[in-house]
């Protein structure tokens, strides 16, 4: 997965960093989970070639806006760094943020890679009309002005975060946190779980402790356990009915376990894992698509080639 995050000016430092931490922790575990598991590539996407936060810290950019978004699989916007609706306002006026709302707002869709924004920075998304007709997040604080400026978009102010098949939302400032975790969560529910536990618990009491629940609710011991099943049995024919015996739950348990932690079905989640394996063999060995396609449970190339297609 290629992410990149946009190093916004004025933003919250922890809002910005506690995003690349986790999505560069999660790459620095991944080998240690599991080498097939797909590498996530982050690099800061700057509106300038470097940016000052909130906090007065100097941000460097990777790339620059201009240099394209072709090749990133998700873009993520963090906060804004603005503490009142005419703060917002106001961050939403500031040229470089017209400049990336511009970009947003006039590439056609297919031209765009995945976008993901947290607290206001789910402001800039929807204002470059990315969030119209679909269910979002965004600081509870703000709803009211959201939902004023952005009617045509659903805001559910019950979830911490939100994803949809093109956009993926967050609350509150350190909902950037819960953002992070629940990319990685697509990659790999089993790396996000071993994120979380490398991160964010520590074991001495603390009232702190009481929030770390919130970021645990991403993980869930049943899906980890079925990513590892289909892993270990990725060149059977797998049906859905078969892992919920595997794994001693019924089915409709399974599929719900499934949609709340992935937003995906069962059967969603096994052509990812597939297609993932299937990748990493043609990058990493010399082996045909008929081959590879026999290794990741598929008869032959041209179904792989299909799946390959449809998880671009």
């Amino acid at each position: 997965m290629r992410i990149g995050v946009v190093a916004i000016p004025g933003t919250f430092d922890s809002a910005f960093t506690s995003v690349l931490d986790i999505l560069r922790v999660a790459e620095m575990l991944r080998p240690s989970v599991d080498r097939d598991i797909p590498p996530l590539e982050t690099t800061v996407v700057g509106l300038r070639p470097s940016v000052r936060t909130a906090g007065g810290l100097i941000v460097e950019a990777d790339r620059a806006l201009d240099d394209g978004l072709d090749d990133y699989d998700v873009l993520v916007v963090p906060a804004l760094g603005a503490l009142s609706a005419p703060a917002v306002e106001d961050a939403l006026a500031l040229p470089e943020i017209r400049r990336l709302r511009a970009v947003l707002h006039d590439r056609p869709e297919a031209e765009l890679p995945r976008l993901a924004g947290a607290c206001t920075g789910t402001f800039l998304l929807a204002e470059a009309g990315r969030l119209d007709g679909v269910t979002a997040a965004t600081s509870w604080w703000l709803s009211e002005t959201f939902r004023r400026r952005y009617p045509k978009v659903d805001l559910d102010t019950s979830r911490m975060v939100v994803r949809s098949s093109s956009v993926l939302t967050a609350g509150a400032a350190f909902a950037h946190i819960d953002l992070a975790v629940s990319l990685v969560s697509e990659t790999s529910p089993r790396l996000a779980e071993t994120v979380v536990h490398h991160l964010l618990i520590d074991e001495r009491p603390a009232r702190s402790m009481e929030a770390v629940h919130a970021h645990l609710a991403v993980t869930d011991t049943l899906v980890t356990r079925l990513e590892d099943e289909v892993r270990r049995r990725i060149s059977d024919d797998l049906s859905v009915t078969d892992l919920a015996d595997a794994l001693g739950v019924t089915r409709r348990t399974l599929e719900r376990h499934v949609r709340l932690r992935t937003g995906a079905t069962p059967n969603q989640l096994v052509r990812r894992l597939r297609a993932e394996r299937a990748k990493h063999l043609r990058r990493t060995t010399d082996l045909s698509m008929d081959q590879i396609a026999h290794r990741v449970g598929y008869a032959n190339a041209v179904t792989l080639r299909r799946l390959l297609a449809s998880t671009t």
